[in-house]
């Protein structure tokens, strides 16, 4: 009975976090769509003044990001858990935000953030960590699950 309920929630789990993931990467594709919509003279201004930093001053603007990311992440799951829906949905894609523009600051500085040895040690577990998450057998029999459901919604969207 305990084996059985602890499957459940694990099941739950595995599809609330691929539902997540593909939210994830739905608003990551528009972000970068906007950032390439930019002017090419404010995407360079914004690159030279990320590249010209110091790598501590980077790390730093970094952390606040990841720091205010996560803690909307918090509050958006306690508004959830109050049934406030509307207001979990705004605050948690407002998240995203300040975690794409961390991602674009890490993906403009990866190499100069990298040479902190801390911090490049907590990149490569961090890695790790994922990596496994991603494929382990319940994620990805989760992923393949939605991703028959998404099939059926399209052949039933062609049908009508």
């Amino acid at each position: 009975m305990k084996y059985k309920f602890l499957r459940i929630m694990l099941n739950i789990t595995a599809v609330i976090f691929v539902i997540f993931e593909s939210v994830f990467s739905f608003l990551s594709e528009k972000f970068i769509y906007i950032i390439q919509k930019l002017p090419a003279d404010t995407v360079r201004i914004i690159d030279i003044f990320w590249l010209s930093m110091n790598k501590y001053f980077v790390l730093f603007f970094f952390v606040v990001f990841l720091v205010i990311s996560e803690c909307l992440g918090i509050l958006s799951f306690m508004l959830l858990a109050k049934g406030l829906i509307i207001p979990f949905m705004f605050v948690y894609i407002f998240k995203f935000l300040p975690f794409f523009i961390m991602k674009y600051i890490f993906h403009l500085t990866k190499d100069e953030l990298l040479t902190i040895k801390w911090f490049n040690f907590c990149y490569i577990k961090t890695n790790n960590f994922i990596d496994y998450l991603m494929n382990t057998e319940i994620v990805l029999s989760t992923k393949q699950l939605i991703e028959r459901l998404k099939d059926t919604v399209k052949d039933i969207k062609w049908k009508f």
